[in-house]
């Protein structure tokens, strides 16, 4: 009897110790992030922002991403719209393609911002997250 009840207390810690599943990686959890994008120093409506990790380990999947409203607000989403970012530093890229119409179709024009803000070799935007913030400070292009 003492062995068939050792027998079971070890069947129930391994069955414990496959149930707990490996950790999350930092990347993978994500905080709600929120901010605003000016235009020299007014809200610039319809970009699209992307960060990108200045941490190496971070896969290149991970890349938090949003869209300026009409009042120049925006909220990141990772791995899906407006859930948040991971903790870290980023690069940050802002394009904006506006529609052209014309009388017969509407197609997006060519990004209409200044080139430096397209690359992560000559962005001078940065930011951190945190894990205690949700507002970021204004991003401002000039």
């Amino acid at each position: 009897m003492k062995t068939l009840g050792t027998c079971f207390c070890l069947l129930m810690l391994a069955t414990l110790m496959v149930g707990c599943g490996k950790a999350k990686e930092p990347w993978e959890i994500v905080y709600p992030v929120e901010g605003v994008l000016n235009l020299g120093g007014k809200p610039l409506a319809g970009a699209s922002i992307t960060l990108i990790p200045q941490d190496p380990d971070v896969p290149t999947t991970v890349r938090p991403t949003g869209r300026s409203r009409d009042d120049g607000t925006f909220s990141l989403g990772t791995y899906s719209t407006e859930d948040g970012a991971p903790v870290g530093d980023y690069k940050v890229l802002v394009l904006r393609f506006p529609v052209i119409v014309t009388a017969s179709n509407a197609v997006s024009g060519p990004n209409d911002l200044p080139k430096k803000y397209a690359s992560v070799q000559t962005t001078d935007l940065t930011l951190t997250v945190n894990s205690d913030e949700v507002e970021l400070q204004p991003l401002e292009l000039n």
